[in-house]
């Protein structure tokens, strides 16, 4: 209690030498719940509100930091040849036909007999089969079946590409497009069935002639008559049909295709920091109140 008695005394002591020293114009800061200052004989205190201070600095600030970011580099593709199949392989046969020769063939045409001087004797036209012609085989060549077939051929694999637009904040952006895969329709030929050969029998060839025989024979003496032949022509094979096979190769052609050589990727740009300078007010001093001494007459004209 003392205490508290003591301090404001000195307070109270600080406040009086103050107003006493204390001249027109002089300001003392208000608090708040503290009496007013005694003010010199002529003057009073009056409280003033002191508006705030600001002051206009200029500064250079950050508008945007420095960045890193991927930029998409577009893939690299070569057209190169692509050798494809159109017509399969396939045998094909050359049939080398039999030979034949001609040849003279003997046979009786009128058999041996013994003659009468007395009673000829009696004959009768008789039928006779012979081989004029062997039999042999004869070769034929089935040449080998194909039908058309539809391919689809892909030239150009399906891909993305990249393109640069304008963003609202003027920024880098790229959009990545889908560019589809393209194709090519051709015609090939697939082997239904590999040429074959058929062997055909031909059969032998014949040819009757008559013959003349001894039905009765002569009488009385005999007188024995040699047989007579004749000739006819005949064939023989000499070498037997045969096939050579040969092989065609197959049948290609070269389509051009788009392949890919680098696939796409990303590459990394900085974006460098930029500043911008700008004029922007700060306080300076905030508002206040404060005791101004002012005359007693300063507000006579009021």
């Amino acid at each position: 209690m003392r205490k508290s008695l003591f301090l404001s005394a000195i307070m109270a002591l600080a406040i009086s030498s103050i107003a006493m020293a204390a001249s027109p114009g002089d300001e003392f800061p208000f608090r708040e719940g503290e009496p007013m200052p005694p003010a010199p004989l002529g003057y009073s205190w009056c409280l003033i509100q002191k508006p705030a201070v600001y002051d206009t600095i200029t500064e250079t600030v950050t508008v945007r930091p420095p960045a890193n970011f991927q930029v998409p580099v577009a893939g690299e593709y070569t057209t190169r040849n692509e050798v494809i199949p159109c017509v399969p392989a396939y045998r094909v046969g050359k049939v080398t036909p039999a030979q034949l020769a001609a040849r003279n063939m003997t046979y009786i045409c009128q058999e041996e007999y013994v003659m009468l001087e007395v009673i000829p004797p009696q004959f009768a036209e008789t039928p006779m089969e012979i081989e004029v012609c062997p039999a042999y085989e004869q070769i034929t060549i089935v040449p080998a079946q194909f039908r058309d077939v539809p391919k689809r051929l892909a030239v150009e694999p399906a891909r993305k590409t990249f393109e640069r637009v304008v963003c609202e904040d003027n920024n880098l952006c790229w959009t990545v497009f889908e560019i589809p895969a393209k194709y090519r329709d051709i015609m090939t030929k697939e082997l239904i069935s590999d040429a074959q050969e058929r062997r055909v029998t031909v059969p032998a060839q014949k040819k009757q002639v008559m013959v003349r025989k001894v039905v009765k024979a002569a009488q009385v003496r005999e007188v024995r008559v040699p047989a007579q032949q004749a000739t006819y022509q005949a064939s023989t094979v000499v070498a037997p049909a045969r096939v050579e096979w040969q092989t065609v190769p197959a049948q290609t052609q070269t389509v051009p295709v788009l392949v890919e050589t680098k696939p796409p990727s990303f590459a990394p740009q900085a974006i460098p920091e930029r500043k911008e300078t700008i004029t922007r007010r700060v306080l300076k001093s905030p508002a206040s109140m404060v005791w101004r001494l002012q005359p007693n007459n300063a507000y006579s004209g009021r």
